[in-house]
């Protein structure tokens, strides 16, 4: 059965002094490895902030790196009413009948932080998302768990897609999300851009993004007044890395 922390702590106090040398030297030289797998506290604030440095760990895919964040945007979604839903569009058994969050009408931009990491085999440069956000992040005063049914909403993306769009134009993306060979064309597309326009009839009415099979969690950006500005998506990458590459 696993140990918690706890347990693994009160069983380290207990060895034999001698033993416990050894221990603590393992420790210390596990601490000074430069490629050891990363883990550091990821705030949301923190994915927006563009043009700060971290650095990543090597790894069998990827070399030792220093990266920086940087805004790759994605198309503006015009909505009517601003109930903003969040999905897998190559999923569409699941998609939502409800938004995940009330922004109000109007204009929200769409982008995807994005880092640059090294590939360990042929040294070529490969961009990777960190973030995917809709809505003006820069005015964003306060983060908070995107709420739903009690606990904080996650993106439950099984194709490695995630989707921005408006709920009231989910009856006329369903044809596209069922449509497995357009699908299929936005995921090769998103695999070279990361994050592109889903367009219906002339319309750009969904922002698709690469995001990884995982579990998303959602976060909701309000402005000094409270009011619903922005949504943020946590990508699972910025936590792997070891710290800010100047700290």
């Amino acid at each position: 059965m696993a140990q918690t922390l706890d347990e693994v702590i009160e069983a380290a106090l207990a060895l034999a002094r001698a033993e416990r040398e050894v221990l603590a030297g393992r420790l210390r030289s596990s601490l000074d490895e430069p490629d050891v797998p990363g883990g550091i506290v990821v705030r949301p604030q923190d994915l927006v902030e563009y043009g700060a440095m971290y650095a990543f760990p090597g790894n069998g895919r990827h070399r030792r790196d220093t990266v920086t964040l940087a805004a790759t945007p994605g198309p503006t979604l015009s909505t009517r009413f601003g109930l903003i839903a969040i999905a897998d569009p190559w999923f569409p058994e699941a998609s939502p009948t409800s938004g995940a969050i009330g922004l109000g009408a109007g204009e929200y931009p769409t982008a995807l932080t994005t880092i640059t990491r090294t590939r360990a085999d042929t040294g070529a440069s490969e961009s990777m998302p960190v973030a995917a956000s809709i809505g003006a992040v820069a005015d964003v005063a306060l983060w908070h768990p995107l709420a739903q049914d009690g606990r904080q909403f996650h993106l439950d993306s099984d194709s490695s897609l995630g989707a921005f769009y408006e709920i009231t134009d989910a009856a006329a993306l369903q044809p596209v999300f069922e449509d497995s060979l357009l699908m299929q064309g936005i995921f090769n597309r998103a695999l070279e851009e990361l994050i592109v326009p889903l367009e219906v009839d002339g319309r750009t009415l969904a922002a698709a993004f690469l995001c990884g099979k995982d579990l998303h969690p959602a976060w909701a950006g309000y402005d000094a007044n409270g009011v619903g500005v922005a949504v943020l998506l946590d990508l699972g990458v910025l936590a792997l890395a070891q710290g800010r590459a100047n700290e």
